[in-house]
């Protein structure tokens, strides 16, 4: 039984040894913060209109709401993360016939878009960094609920966008949120 707590207590005394000489452990992690699809680090372009969440959590038409012509829309979901989800079927005249796209720049591990099983359509999904500047393209199909975007450069600005890509039928882009996850430099 001695024995047993002896080397519980050498156990317990090797990171104050450790730390002692200089030595310390490096011990990262990665943290996951979720951005809801109406974060303000989000730019959608055009401008998404609909609904605006109040403070105290509750859906709230805006005066625009009635008027909302845009090609991204803020609507009220019960299944989403945030109770929100912007979305669009494509280029409306009311947004000047612009496609539909989605911004975000950011200094990240990886993203992880997240989507419904109702999205369709078909996007275009661009990553790109200034310094050094590499850009990497793929057209994914929205309906994968969740696009992920892997092993990015930490230490540069990485700029995600999402383009809807027309198509000959009627198609739907749900956007529920975004997922950065970034290392934590304890």
């Amino acid at each position: 039984m001695y024995l047993l707590h002896q080397q519980v207590v050498l156990l317990w005394l090797l990171p104050l040894v450790l730390v002692l000489l200089g030595l310390t452990l490096d011990v990262t992690a990665d943290v996951n913060i979720t951005l809801e699809d109406t974060a303000s680090q989000i730019i959608y372009s055009p401008p998404a209109c609909g609904l605006t969440l109040s403070s105290a959590g509750t859906e709230t038409p805006t005066p625009q709401s009635q008027i909302c012509d845009s090609a991204w829309r803020i609507i009220a979901a019960q299944d989403a993360s945030g109770g929100t989800l912007t979305t669009t079927s494509g280029p409306t005249d009311g947004s000047g016939g612009l496609i539909p796209q989605l911004f975000l720049s950011v200094r990240a591990l990886a993203l992880y878009v997240k989507t419904t099983t109702s999205s369709t359509a078909i996007v275009n999904v661009s990553v790109s960094t200034t310094s050094p500047v590499v850009t990497v393209r793929s057209e994914l199909n929205s309906s994968l609920e969740f696009i992920s975007i892997i092993n990015l450069p930490e230490e540069t600005v990485t700029t995600l966008s999402l383009t809807f890509v027309n198509s000959n039928q009627t198609t739907l882009l749900d956007v529920d949120s975004i997922t950065v996850t970034i290392s934590d430099n304890k």
